[in-house]
């Protein structure tokens, strides 16, 4: 079968990409050279090496996780931070000589944390510099250790923006400081806000994405994302189906021909195989391939490859429960689970009403995205049962919005741009004074700025899109 061709020649290319933590700790960016592995210490204690293959000491960032059994309790945090700083400070301090550091308090991923800077000189003579930072999840106290060689700017670089990428209790990287590897990279989000703009109208499928023999195509990557959509039972946004776009391309860039021809031609095969032949041969063909993706996405995913990260990507955050909500459902087919695809399909939704009322598209940015989402995510359990019920359907509502926006008259647009106008504005996300997507002038409610943005956001969602749920799919 086709499928057993096409994913070993892929798992073996191990680009930059993202790390998710299979416990579910944390998930963080892996730079291009760079690898991760994990070493489990025994008594719940877990260390995790993000590292340059060919010089672990050039700058690396390490994670400790201890995980807890039940959800730790805020009062505990104080003491926890405490406790890790302690035992690093103290490790560290056996194994080399502590030279200077520094305690502040800080909020990381948007928690309460506790940072350490300090430089240090190792067991072998080599002086470096870097910082602790501790916080705590839900169920999981995380160290980040980000280390450099004393004066090397492109060490610190490297390791600053993997530091800043992890994002606990997450299977999505914040954006690492730059342009982002995670499904809300800068180069996703303005994709996919382009395809907004030009009301999702899609390119023809034999249009060249990249030139070559034979050449990456827009039917490349459909056809492979139609693949993983049939397998899988779900749909794909516009930030997943851009995110995958992105891997295809740098994979096809450095690929050797035979895996250029692989990424070009082999989704359609795929696809074919998928949907010919009896059913009793379809059903084969489907749980065949199922398996072997699944398989596949999950070693390289564990592995840190890229490529095999945005796939189990797509297809776990609809499984990674988030919460669910007492609200009765509002239509038949509706669920009352959260996702972290769902969560993913609110930001989605939210960039689009942006972008539909006409608002700025750089102004949406990664770092701004990720900030409302991890208000939201912290958020979540607060929520008024009904908005808690429109994240666990929002790719339906969003779904219903899309068809309903990309068939509408101009008129009819002009109508539905005007009323995410008004949301927008009442709920103070980039408002009157020119604020950018992530700013907030009132409104909403919770506690803190990242539960007020949280809050808005939601409001500013339910707003709009309550006025068309009843046409959404379900």
């Amino acid at each position: 079968m086709a499928l057993k061709v096409l994913l070993p020649a892929l798992m073996l290319m191990g680009f930059a990409g993202s790390y998710v933590d299979p416990g579910g700790a944390f998930a963080c960016t892996v730079p291009q050279g760079w690898s991760a592995a994990k070493t489990e210490l025994g008594d719940g204690l877990f260390l995790t090496e993000v590292t340059d293959s060919d010089d672990e000491k050039a700058a690396n960032v390490t994670l400790f996780v201890q995980n807890s059994p039940s959800d730790i309790d805020v009062s505990q945090h104080g003491g926890i931070h405490d406790a890790f700083v302690g035992f690093l400070t103290q490790v560290l301090g056996e194994d080399g000589t502590i030279r200077s550091q520094k305690r502040s308090e800080v909020t990381f991923d948007g928690r309460k944390a506790a940072r350490i800077d300090m430089t240090y000189t190792d067991e072998d003579g080599v002086s470096l510099a870097g910082r602790i930072t501790v916080v705590v999840g839900k169920r999981n106290a995380v160290a980040v250790i980000a280390s450099w060689r004393t004066g090397d700017a492109k060490g610190m670089k490297l390791a600053t923006e993997v530091e800043n990428s992890v994002a606990i209790e997450s299977r999505t990287p914040r954006s690492g400081g730059g342009s982002g590897s995670g499904l809300f990279s800068q180069a996703s989000i303005a994709g996919a806000a382009q395809q907004m703009k030009g009301n999702f109208k899609r390119s023809p499928m034999n249009s060249v994405i990249v030139k070559g023999e034979p050449p990456l195509t827009y039917g490349s990557v459909a056809n492979f994302v139609t693949v993983i959509e049939v397998l899988f039972d779900i749909q794909f946004t516009e930030t997943e189906f851009l995110a995958t776009q992105e891997r295809f391309v740098e994979f096809y860039s450095k690929a050797d021909p035979e895996g250029k021809r692989i990424l070009a031609n082999q989704g359609a095969e795929l696809l074919k195989t998928l949907t010919t032949g009896t059913q009793a041969e379809r059903d084969q063909s489907r749980a065949e391939g199922k398996a072997v993706f699944e398989n596949a996405f999950r070693n390289g995913a564990e592995m840190g490859i890229g490529y095999a990260q945005v796939m189990w990507d797509a297809i776990t955050r609809r499984a990674n429960q988030m919460g669910s909500t007492t609200a009765k459902p509002a239509k038949e087919g509706w669920d009352q689970q959260i996702s972290e695809g769902d969560i993913d399909a609110t930001m989605e939704m939210l960039i689009f009403m942006w972008v539909a009322s006409g608002r700025p598209t750089d102004e949406v940015t990664s770092e701004a995205v990720m900030t409302i989402r991890g208000g939201i995510i912290q958020g979540l359990p607060g929520f008024d049962p009904q908005l808690q019920m429109l994240i666990a359907n929002a790719p339906k509502i969003y779904a219903g919005i899309r068809q309903q926006w990309a068939g509408a008259s101009a008129q009819q647009r002009l109508a539905m741009a005007q009323q995410f106008e008004a949301a927008l504005t009442e709920w103070g996300i980039g408002g009157g004074g020119g604020g950018g997507f992530e700013q907030s002038s009132g409104g909403g409610g919770g506690d803190g700025e990242y539960g007020m943005n949280a809050q808005i956001a939601m409001n500013t969602a339910w707003n709009s899109a309550k006025t068309w749920s009843t046409t959404s799919g379900g």
